[in-house]
């Protein structure tokens, strides 16, 4: 697609996006590479079959109006807003999606909207009360949350390929958007994730999931992210809703694919260790990113993402006013900041340089994490 339009090409990526993308790993789902666990013929109509129908139906086509209520207790912090909103209120989702590769996600606001768009390789957000249209990588291992993974088919792919081992359970069914939906629960067996449960409630024909309700460790009954449609279609979307198209005076930038690798390079940050708090790194996803790791298997695991002296400075301000707990984690200063379903850690160190930790596990794992990571610059 030839953007008939004036193209700015982004010199560099904004190292804001170093901070967001920590937050993705955790609370959207970092990709990872794993093998594939072997996989039986489950009984039909059980909760097995149903894990199996929802992950296939999850790829679309549908279209629909979705609503998010987030309570997961995480305070502002310095260039996190967008991201923790998604996790803290309420959102609302319009949705057309065609296929995982084609697709438009509308967040509606009451100042307009932010749109995600997909196709043809690539990726465009459109921002309507900025009136910009921003082509962005779409194959980005580490990226921004954003509305459409609050979806529930998205959100249940996502979760339910975390948790590949955990056995499925039957819920009571129930009505969602007019429809009869069929219910499972994925119960962690792993005592390390902050995880208590996963209930999803699918289309009981089709299997494309309509709720996702996802509860903590300490209280597995109280989901403290729950996503839902209000209306639903299982259809393929009009073509001409999918082109993103930037209004008379709108404008367009392109983000170079390469900023995001040269921004994290330029943090000089070590490679990652290949081990902390007793579990090894994993790969993530397409691209390695300099100074990145992702460490743990399943529910259990977190992030480790460079960033620069100054936004972890504001990270272990902001982290501590918010009730976080200093970290011995030898030279400079460390805070842990702890809710029921997300633990965060930041850590400045050195003149130039910084570290963040989130995940979904306990903060004692990240505490160890802090101490264990190495007081040194890249060789």
């Amino acid at each position: 697609m030839v953007a008939p339009w004036g193209v700015v090409t982004l010199p560099r990526f904004s190292r804001r996006w170093l901070l967001v993308a920590a937050g993705a790993a955790a609370l959207a789902g970092a990709e990872v590479v794993r093998a594939a666990p072997p996989v039986g013929t489950p009984a039909a109509g059980s909760p097995e079959d149903l894990r199996a129908r929802v992950l296939a139906a999850s790829a679309g086509p549908y279209t629909g109006l979705a609503e998010s209520s987030g309570r997961l207790g995480l305070p502002p912090l310095p260039q996190l807003e967008s991201a923790v909103a998604l996790v803290t209120a309420t959102t609302r989702v319009r949705a057309f999606v065609a296929s995982p590769d084609r697709f438009r996600v509308d967040e509606l606001t009451p100042a307009g909207e932010r749109g995600t768009y997909r196709r043809d390789g690539r990726e465009y957000t459109w921002d309507h009360g900025f009136a910009q249209l921003t082509e962005v990588r779409a194959d980005a291992p580490l990226r921004l949350p954003r509305a459409s993974d609050l979806l529930p088919p998205e959100l249940a792919r996502r979760l339910l390929r975390l948790a590949p081992g955990y056995p499925a359970t039957a819920l009571p069914p129930r009505r969602v958007a007019g429809r009869d939906a069929a219910g499972l629960r994925i119960m962690p067996g792993d005592p390390a994730t902050t995880v208590g449960a996963v209930d999803v409630w699918a289309d009981a024909t089709s299997g494309l999931p309509l709720v996702v309700a996802v509860s903590a460790r300490a209280d597995p009954g109280t989901p403290l992210l729950t996503t839902a449609f209000t209306e639903v279609e299982e259809r393929a979307p009009d073509e001409r809703l999918l082109f993103p198209r930037v209004p008379p005076g709108g404008g367009f930038v392109r983000s170079d694919a390469d900023a995001i690798t040269g921004a994290l390079r330029g943090l000089d940050a070590p490679p990652p260790p290949e081990r902390l708090a007793g579990r090894d790194r994993v790969s993530l996803a397409g691209a390695e990113l300099p100074g990145v790791g992702l460490y743990g298997t399943g529910l259990a695991g977190f992030v480790l993402i460079p960033v620069s002296r100054d936004i972890a400075d504001r990270a272990v301000d902001g982290a501590g006013a918010a009730g976080g707990v200093a970290v011995d984690a030898g030279r400079g200063r460390a805070v842990r900041l702890g809710t029921p379903l997300v633990t965060l850690a930041a850590l400045a160190r050195g003149r130039r340089r910084g570290v963040l930790l989130v995940g979904t596990v306990a903060g004692d794992d990240l505490d160890r994490a802090l101490r264990e990571i190495p007081d040194r610059r890249r060789a």
